[in-house]
């Protein structure tokens, strides 16, 4: 006769332990692998510029990485612009830029949808170079403008936004402070010092794009009449500014550049959704010399990117609402 055994089942809650317990050290495991070794280092890095780029999901490196290991990753892709644009490398009259577009308007603009493996996004096309202008939108009360309101007081053909300001997420910020504090309109100094340099990007009076480090006297020594202080520089003389592909993460993005000829080129990238990631700032090159800019510039993305043609909104804005910006790149009517 056989003599059956009592086995001992063990309780449910004992076995979710377990489960729970090693999809936990799985998870730690995979983590650990991910963010402090250099396995995965290109995705890590990617992980972190995309994150450490946007204003309110920092917490997705910081998490993980202190603020050493975090800097030291950034610092990897910084990039380093040391070039000023030569004005002989524009001469407003030379050949068409290389990608075609669509049919321009009277006003010489037209506007075509862009497209790469993460992103889509929108570049116009300016062919009159006298019609690009650098505006300030910051009202006598000192905050900003919508870009919507900044076209429809003006009837502006096409806007984009321009530089960066300090932004305050928890209070929406009215964009009344620009970023690096440098201001210059119709040769007149609004924000900044006289004796500082800075990474200007400018427009001189007969319509070219300027790219360099100027104090002030030296701005306008340049035939600089307005300016803003923001980047990194994309393209300067036709030389690459940016090496590492994933430089900067994915974002949305805006972009101004100018070709040989003149031609000016506005570009703003969709990024955050589903259907458009975003842009690494070596795509926004890419993007920048395919079209056939020489001088190439960023400018300030994310929530704050965004573009006005025949005045209607052009792109998705990541963060569904406008920002009230302290300057825009316009073209007029």
């Amino acid at each position: 006769m056989v003599r059956k055994t009592n086995k001992k089942v063990k309780p449910l809650w004992k076995k979710l332990t377990i489960v729970l317990a090693t999809l936990i050290f799985i998870t730690s495991s995979a983590l650990g692998i991910f963010f402090k070794t250099d396995v995965f280092a290109n995705q890590r890095d990617l992980w972190v510029q995309t994150a450490m780029n946007t204003s309110n999901h920092k917490w997705l490196a910081r998490s993980f990485l202190s603020e050493n290991e975090i800097n030291t990753i950034l610092a990897k892709y910084k990039v380093e612009n040391t070039s000023k644009s030569n004005s002989e490398s524009v001469s407003l009259s030379t050949a068409s830029p290389k990608i075609s577009t669509s049919s321009t308007d009277e006003n010489n603009t037209s506007i075509k949808e862009i497209s790469g493996s993460t992103y889509k996004g929108y570049v116009v096309t300016i062919k009159d170079p006298s019609t690009v202008k650098l505006v300030n939108t910051l009202t006598s009360s000192g905050g900003g403008t919508k870009l919507s309101d900044t076209v429809a007081n003006n009837s502006y053909k096409v806007a984009l936004n321009a530089a960066g300001f300090d932004f305050d997420r928890a209070s929406e910020s009215t964009g009344d402070q620009p970023l690096d504090s440098l201001t210059i309109i119709d040769g007149k100094l609004l924000y900044g010092d006289k004796e500082t340099s800075y990474q200007m990007i400018g427009m001189t009076s007969e319509g070219k794009l300027v790219l360099g480090d100027y104090t002030y006297q030296e701005a306008i020594d340049a035939e600089i009449d307005d300016a803003i202080s923001f980047g990194p520089y994309l393209l300067v003389n036709g030389e690459k500014q940016v090496t590492e592909k994933s430089t900067g993460g994915y974002q949305p993005r805006t972009a101004i550049g100018q070709a040989a000829d003149g031609t000016f080129f506005f570009v703003v990238i969709e990024g955050r959704s589903s259907s458009s990631v975003g842009a690494t700032l070596y795509d926004l090159q890419e993007i920048m010399e395919n079209l056939g800019a020489v001088n190439a510039t960023n400018l300030d993305g994310g929530g704050s990117s965004e573009m006005y043609y025949d005045g209607e909104l052009v792109n998705n804005l990541s963060n569904s609402k406008e920002r009230e910006l302290p300057n825009a790149f316009v073209v007029s009517k």
